[in-house]
Parts: C-alpha cells; sequence; structure tokens
C-alpha cells in the first residue's frame, strides 16, 4: 500500500514540475480531496509536455492502486515507460548530468549587504533581532 502511495506522490511530483502547480488543485484543502477523488486530470494546453509525458503521469496517478503503473511489478514497470526510453539504468550513476543554460545572469553580492556567519544548528550568530535592543 505503501509503494502505491509513493507511484502516487511521483506522478504528483512530475506533474507539479512540470506544469508549476499541483494536478487536482481546489479552492480550499476540502475541494482539493473532493478533487482528488472525483476529477479528471487534466493537463493545460498553454505549456507544452511531451505526449510520453503526460501518459507517465497519467499513469502514476491513476486512482486505481491495483492498475497503477508500478503496482504490478514494481520499479521496472516505470522504468520500461516510453519516457524514459534511452536510459540505460545501470549505468544511471556514472552520467554527468547534460549541460543547462542558466537563463539568468547571476549578479554578485551587494557590497552594503552585511555578511552573517551560522552556528553549527544553522541559527545566525549575530541576529538582527539582537541588533534592536
Amino acid at each position: 500500500m505503501i509503494f502505491c502511495f509513493l507511484l502516487w506522490n511521483s506522478g504528483v511530483l512530475l506533474y507539479e514540475m512540470l506544469y508549476g502547480r499541483t494536478p487536482f488543485r481546489g479552492k480550499n484543502r476540502q475541494k482539493t480531496f473532493a478533487n482528488i477523488l472525483h476529477k479528471d486530470l487534466t493537463f493545460p494546453s498553454s505549456i507544452p509536455v511531451s505526449l510520453t509525458a503526460r501518459q507517465l503521469i497519467n499513469a502514476l496517478l491513476n486512482r486505481d492502486p491495483a492498475i497503477r503503473l508500478g503496482s504490478k511489478t514494481g520499479a521496472n514497470e516505470i522504468k520500461q515507460h516510453p519516457f524514459f526510453r534511452g536510459i540505460n539504468w545501470p549505468l544511471i550513476r556514472c552520467m554527468n548530468p547534460p549541460l543547462v543554460e542558466a537563463p539568468l545572469q547571476l549578479i554578485s553580492t551587494d557590497p552594503k549587504a552585511k555578511d552573517v556567519t551560522w552556528e553549527d544548528d544553522g541559527v545566525p550568530v549575530q541576529s538582527m533581532d539582537l541588533e534592536l535592543f
């Protein structure tokens, strides 16, 4: 049962990464839950996404856990989906990620900005709150 939940979560994550929003978003939490149970999955036409990506998401977000992609043979079933064609799974750890051009040019730090040092537990050594007193 937990594995089927992880499959569902993977579908939601892929959808959010490609479309920038959750697939069953409602006006409130209760409406979102109702959408998960009853609303058909739709893909915004304004964002171009490949057919194989949409098929993968659709298969992962199948409401019936018994026929959801990966429910029969696990990860191998997902790895064999056409979306992953060309992936050499045994060698994936040895591959270099593709180069991605940064859409924005990074700017240097503001020379007027204060340098903040951090303690080991993630708390600033010189807290701005303490400067008020």
